[in-house]
């Protein structure tokens, strides 16, 4: 009996360790692709997205008005466009934008619902996802 036990621990060791022992001898042959420059473009945009975030909630908690909050939001979509551009620049297969006609305001968002009333947001002001054309 005491040989079963000690055979079930033995697995129990190869099951827990085996992850760890694939990753040491295989982790060098998987190349690192990330450049510090692109990483750099994506955390500016997270940051961006989060900013997009904090300013509806505080319009959603009454601390902004609407105008207010319509200005500041239109500064961050417009940053973001920005930031997407130099990402989508920087990217090696880069896809030609097809030309679309400006949309008057009142498009939804196709995330969460969010009626968008600024003229030419490419962004939701409510979640942050990027606008279908």
């Amino acid at each position: 009996m005491d040989y079963l036990l000690i055979f079930f621990y033995i697995v129990l060791v190869g099951i827990i360790a085996s992850p760890f022992v694939y990753v040491s001898m295989f982790a060098k042959q998987i190349p690192f692709e990330t450049n510090p420059e692109s990483s750099e473009l994506f955390d500016r945009r997270d940051v961006l997205l989060d900013n997009l975030k904090d300013l509806k909630i505080e319009f959603d908690t009454g601390k902004l008005t609407e105008p207010e909050f319509k200005s500041i939001s239109s500064g961050l979509v417009k940053e973001l466009e920005d930031q997407d551009k130099k990402i989508s620049s920087g990217a090696a297969s880069q896809v030609t934008a097809s030309e679309s006609k400006p949309q008057l305001g009142g498009k939804f968002c196709h995330n969460c619902g969010f009626k968008i009333e600024i003229f030419g947001a490419k962004f939701c002001p409510e979640c942050g996802t990027k606008l279908q054309a």
